[in-house]
C-alpha cells in the first residue's frame, strides 16, 4: 500500500512539475526576443575619391581594397577605379571588412603627372552604418568615407 502512494505521490509531483517547465516555455513573460542562432553579419564597402594636391579628381587611379578573411580564411584583395570625377565606390562585401585602402597610379602620367602610391588603414576609422535593411543578425551596410588625396612623384633630375 505504501508503495502505490509512493509511485502516485511520484506521479503526481513528476506531472506538476512537466506542466510548470513548459508553461514557463510559452512566452508568457512579455515581449521576449525569440532564440536565434547564427553569427552577426554585415555588409562592408568603401566609397570617396581621389584628387592631387590642389584638390582636382584625378581619373584611371587604382584603389586596391585589402580585405579581412571571410571566416578565418586569408585576406584577400579587390580592386577598383576612380572615374572621370574621382569618385571611386566598391562593391559590397558580404562579412569581409575592408582593412586598407591603396590608390596606385597606373597611367604613367596620362592623368595629370605621375603620383606616389598611398594606403590608407581603416582599421582605426569607424564606418556609417545603414540600418535601413537591418533584419535579425543582419546588421546592415557598413561604410567607409575615405578621400585620398595623392601628391605627384619627384621629377627624375637625370
Amino acid at each position: 500500500m505504501k508503495a502505490k502512494l509512493s509511485n502516485a505521490a511520484q506521479w503526481l509531483l513528476t506531472t506538476i512539475i512537466s506542466l510548470l517547465g513548459f508553461s514557463a516555455c510559452s512566452g508568457s513573460l512579455g515581449n521576449e526576443q525569440p532564440d536565434m542562432y547564427g553569427t552577426p553579419t554585415a555588409d562592408y564597402k568603401a566609397e570617396g575619391s581621389v584628387t592631387d594636391e590642389e584638390g582636382k579628381p584625378i581619373e584611371g587611379i587604382k584603389v586596391k581594397v585589402e580585405l579581412r578573411g571571410y571566416y578565418n580564411n586569408p585576406s584577400e584583395t579587390k580592386s577598383v577605379y576612380s572615374g572621370g570625377d574621382g569618385q571611386f565606390i566598391t562593391p559590397q562585401y558580404r562579412n569581409q571588412e575592408i582593412i586598407s585602402l591603396t590608390a596606385i597610379d597606373i597611367d604613367r602620367g596620362n592623368n595629370g603627372g605621375e603620383f606616389e602610391d598611398k594606403t590608407i588603414n581603416l582599421q582605426g576609422i569607424k564606418p556609417t552604418l545603414d540600418k535601413s535593411n537591418a533584419d535579425g543578425w543582419y546588421q546592415g551596410v557598413k561604410t567607409y568615407n575615405v578621400d585620398i588625396q595623392l601628391t605627384k612623384k619627384p621629377a627624375d633630375n637625370e
